[in-house]
């Protein structure tokens, strides 16, 4: 099962928690990203948690050696607008949520998003929202 990691699950991974523990797990079992989700962690890590960014870019260093990361484009953006729709996301999840379907991903890991929601692609693929912490 390929899946697809948010930022706001991310975020733990820094943490001493078991929620740390929880996201290390998915890291190591073929996880993907996107440039927005490593842009999102960075600017949390940065601003409200005002961690050193030597610090911050050793952990993108890791993401991007252990993650598929997965540029954003004029696709990414299209399928965005049509599932902010369908499914009254915010731009910025349907984004998300846009860059795992088109990554080809099963399941989109998700603190913040509607957990059991299954979004249906044009393409006729689907995608589960799972919290990884419930």
């Amino acid at each position: 099962m390929k899946s697809f990691i948010d930022s706001n699950v991310l975020i733990y991974w820094t943490d001493d928690s078991t929620r740390a523990d929880v996201v290390e797990q998915l890291l190591a079992a073929d996880a993907s990203i996107s440039i927005q989700v490593l842009n999102e962690f960075t600017n949390v890590l940065f601003k409200k948690r005002a961690l050193p960014l030597k610090q911050i870019r050793k952990w993108c260093d890791t993401l991007l050696e252990v993650c598929e990361v997965h540029e954003l484009s004029v696709k990414t953006h299209s399928l965005a607008l049509q599932l902010m729709a369908k499914y009254k996301l915010s731009f910025y999840d349907a984004n998300i949520v846009s860059s795992a379907g088109l990554a080809g991903c099963d399941v989109l890991y998700s603190e913040d998003m509607q957990d059991g929601l299954v979004v249906r692609f044009p393409d006729k693929t689907s995608l589960s929202i799972r919290n990884p912490f419930r």
